[in-house]
């Protein structure tokens, strides 16, 4: 590719052609190993960097005008290479890393001025015995300075690379190469770590604008061609996520299966996911998958395989009723469940669900660890946790604002209340030196939970000191946990970015430091969208099957509907048998998940978990017809991989939005926002024929009586009376029950939980979007690990557009027992039920109040002596002599 392009005349070619020579000459003597890594220009994700192969120098295309420069680590590992193969070339469209990263629970952004990212990586044994690459695509801040910023890849432990971080307007590619014998068969641990610091201020608040985004579609290893394919069951951990770290399950339907073929098909795709220890799945009906990514799953007798194209009859129907076909050029894995009935169906069901049990996890030490806290340290109540339980390391730390975090996670039916503590004692110290207002911060959900202040001058050495955590502020589930410290000191006032002066430590965490959870309420509360999210209750535990009910059942609302479920499935961690309908039926025995376009719903159903149906239907008018697919992209679309890009834009990586959060294209409708219908012109209604009726009446009437103006008095009374009460009873009713939610106009997809009935049966959970394509790409954003988890309350939006989510708790709740009762569990959960009713609890302390006093009074009043004048209990009081003491 030539460097630069000229269009002028032969004139203008002669003049420049000499400095182009020199400047040519000069570029090829700039030494590669001291170059600074590339960067790209652009909107979408940059073209990548790829090693060309080696080849015959007859062969080899024409020369590279000037080398592109590449980073340093990865020109470290090119000189051991041939001469020809160490520069670097752009090509046309590079394909994105062949084993991205999956999905995690939290943002892909290295925030402050350190901070890290660690992910679980299933490899197969073929894969760890090639020659592995690790490619890092990124874009950082422009506050970032690059002499005193690095990005460090590290693989179980085992450090692989560092790079500067210098990528201010442009995704930046860099990668190293993982050293043979690092990579072991099964579950590895991929950490990224930034050091970060501000180009001109060294401030405490300029800490907050240090970001590095890592880009997703451009982050993973890259294997040699023909070694990332999955060959059997055995590896199905190692299925390639798209991307976005989403796994896509494409159902190949194999005719029109009825209800109990939906059924089984949904028990078969949630024991998929359990089975590869997915994070994040996305379930589609269609055509079989294209690409590497994803697996392709067909369920159906023998005869009904038949009407599938492109299947393989051959090895699909061979006795087994289960099958398993690596992904060949154009298509990714297929599973076929197979046989002469349904029984035979359901057999192979019970045969992947036996893999489950079988194949135990298996990996390098750290990858197990990562992944046995990739969901949080799960407590039961009444536990001590070392934070290196956690996977935390003692931490010396130099300087402005120290981030530290971690997950833990509280059992579902735990009631969130504020009757106890959670007591967090921290081990390690600070240097002195620190100014006023340095302090320790702990953050609970991105709420702040308690501030502790580092006031001795001379530095402190912290020994387990005790920082209290209510319990209201966690939630069933997990939740993440930031310890903050704020350390600014005097020297920072005189900032000088050329000469960093960041070798003294100012503050010390040790790994020894303890949580201590004390004995929790068990109960599950409802309404509360935690508890379903975190576990699945009460679904996961209902005596009955639990109901998926779909009113549309079209194919994107069904693939909505089956992705529910497995992410239901995968946060239970185990499958949830629901049984499928169209409505809900009336006995209410069983709970149940609606998921439905809103114009599908029951207005009465949309008003039981808290919603307005005329206010949702006016915000949502204009959203209610998806936008129609262009002429011909029809198959491309069913084709493709759910959610599948090119890479994201600098816009949305700038602004941290979830990679898996894209709405497509709106349909172009004006809303009409009238609260009320249009009358037809001259028309009345009842209550102005009646007015003019009395007015009438009014002018006909002769001159009342007393007697009728006694009576008119009296009925205003009454009336007056009667609105009062009613007014009255309406207040009291509202104090008791939650109010309808104001949906903003820029929710893609709302969910509420209600009751309508006792007991579990009567719990039901609602999915709803303004149509059937948007209810898709929202469920595919809400599935990300990092928003599926903070669904709480009774209400939550969320705007797919850029993963935003509101939530509103429910002002009035429900305790549903979970386990056998006992004298201990009922006391904590008594104390948690009067927490969260402050106004039952003040009426209790004063009627308490109030029996104390009467109680006292009538005790005492028969106790000591009266008063002059008075009678004693034996008859008339003496009177006594005035000088004389009584």
């Amino acid at each position: 590719m030539p460097l630069l392009r000229f269009t002028a005349g032969r004139s203008r070619q002669r003049v420049l052609g000499a400095p182009l020579a020199l400047l040519a000459a000069g570029l090829a003597l700039v030494p590669v190993g001291q170059a600074d890594a590339q960067s790209f220009l652009g909107r979408t994700a940059p073209k990548g960097l790829v090693v060309p192969p080696e080849q015959d120098a007859s062969a080899r295309p024409a020369p590279v005008p000037a080398p592109i420069p590449v980073a340093g680590p990865v020109a470290a590992t090119l000189r051991e290479r041939p001469a020809r193969a160490e520069v670097a070339a752009v090509q046309p469209a590079a394909p994105i890393p062949q084993r991205p990263l999956p999905s995690i629970g939290e943002n892909l952004r290295l925030v402050g001025e350190e901070s890290s990212l660690q992910w679980s990586v299933f490899l197969t044994e073929a894969q760890v015995r090639e020659r592995a690459r690790f490619r890092i695509g990124y874009l950082a801040a422009i506050s970032v300075m690059p002499e005193s910023s690095f990005i460090t890849a590290t693989v179980n432990d085992t450090v692989i690379g560092r790079a500067q971080i210098n990528a201010p307007g442009a995704v930046k590619l860099i990668e190293f190469d993982v050293p043979e014998g690092v990579l072991k068969p099964g579950y590895n641990a991929v950490r990224l770590g930034g050091v970060q610091r501000h180009r001109v201020d060294c401030s405490l608040p300029a800490t907050f604008e240090l970001w590095t985004q890592i880009d997703p579609s451009w982050t993973g290893f890259i294997l040699p061609p023909g070694t990332g394919a999955v060959a059997s069951l055995r590896d199905l951990p190692a299925i390639p996520p798209n991307g976005q770290g989403i796994v896509p399950i494409r159902v190949v339907l194999p005719g029109r299966p009825a209800p109990a073929g939906f059924e089984r098909i949904i028990r078969a795709v949630q024991q998929l996911a359990l089975v590869g220890r997915f994070s994040q799945v996305v379930v589609e009906y269609g055509p079989f998958l294209t690409g590497p990514a994803g697996i392709n799953l067909v369920v159906g007798t023998a005869d009904e395989l038949r009407a599938v194209p492109d299947l393989d009859m051959g090895s699909a129907v061979g006795g087994a009723p289960l099958s398993f076909h690596p992904a060949k050029e154009g298509r990714a894995a297929t599973l076929v469940i197979t046989g002469a009935d349904g029984d035979d169906l359901d057999a192979g069901v019970a045969a992947l669900k036996r893999r489950e049990g079988l194949d135990a996890p298996v990996g390098s030490p750290q990858g197990l660890r990562v992944l046995a806290i990739a969901k949080g340290v799960p407590v039961r109540g009444g536990d001590t946790i070392r934070l290196d339980t956690f996977g935390l390391q003692n931490r010396e730390f130099s300087g402005r604002l120290f981030r530290s975090g971690f997950d833990l996670t509280l059992p579902a039916d735990f009631v969130p209340a504020d009757y106890a503590r959670i007591e967090l004692a921290l081990e390690g110290g600070y240097a002195p030196g620190l100014e006023v207002g340095a302090q320790i911060m702990v953050d609970i959900n991105g709420r702040n939970a308690a501030s502790v202040p580092l006031p001795n001058t001379a530095g402190e050495r912290l020994r387990g000191e005790p920082i209290a955590l209510p319990l209201d502020l966690w939630r069933p589930g997990r939740n993440h946990v930031d310890v903050k410290a704020l350390l600014a000191t005097e020297a920072d006032r005189t900032c000088d970015t050329a000469n960093p002066s960041d070798e003294q430590k100012r503050f010390l965490l040790l790994n020894t430091s303890t949580l201590k959870v004390p004995p929790l309420a068990r109960a599950l509360r409802v309404p509360d969208l935690a508890a379903t999210a975190s576990s699945g209750l009460p679904y996961a535990r209902s005596s009955k099957r639990p109901r998926l009910v779909v009113p549309t059942p079209d194919r994107d609302t069904m693939g909505a509907a089956t992705t529910i479920a497995v992410q239901m499935a995968i946060a239970a961690d185990r499958v949830i048998d629901f049984s499928l309908s169209a409505e809900r039926p009336a006995d209410r025995d069983a709970p149940a998940v609606v998921v439905a376009p809103a114009r599908a719903l029951d207005p009465a159903l949309l008003r039981i978990i808290g919603l307005e149906p005329d206010q949702l239907r006016q915000i949502w008018q204009s959203r209610a017809e998806p936008a129609p697919v262009p002429p011909g992209q029809e198959a491309a679309k069913l084709a493709g991989s759910p959610g599948q890009t090119e890479g994201m834009s600098l816009e949305r990586l700038q602004n941290n939005v979830p990679p898996a959060c894209a709405l497509p294209a709106a349909h172009a409708r004006v809303a009409a926002l009238a609260t009320q219908r249009p009358r037809p012109a001259g028309s009345r209604t009842r209550n102005e024929a009646a007015d003019i009726a009395t007015a009438w009446d009014a002018t006909l009437r002769t001159a009342p009586s007393l007697t009728d103006q006694v009576s008119a008095m009296a009925g205003q009374i009454g009336d007056a009376a009667q609105a009062s009460l009613q007014d009255a009873a309406a207040w009291i009713k509202g104090q008791m029950k939650d109010p309808p939610v104001e949906i903003g106009s820029r929710a893609s997809l709302v969910v509420g939980q209600g009751v309508d009935g006792e007991g579990l049966g009567s719990v039901v959970t609602v999915f709803t979007a303004p149509n059937a394509a948007l209810l898709q790409a929202s469920v595919t954003c809400l599935s990300s690990p990092v928003l599926w988890s903070r669904l709480q309350g009774r209400i939550a939006t969320l705007d797919a557009n850029d993963g935003a989510i509101s939530t509103y708790e429910a002002k009035r709740s429900r305790l549903l027992e979970t386990e056998p009762r006992n004298l201990a569990n009922l006391r904590l959960v008594f104390a948690g039920w009067l927490s969260m009713n402050p106004s039952i609890y003040v009426l209790a302390l004063f009627a308490a109040a109030i029996a104390l006093g009467l109680s006292t009074n009538a005790m005492l009043r028969s106790v000591g002596r009266t008063s002059a004048g008075g009678r004693g209990p034996d008859g008339p009081a003496r009177d006594t002599n005035p000088g004389e003491p009584s």
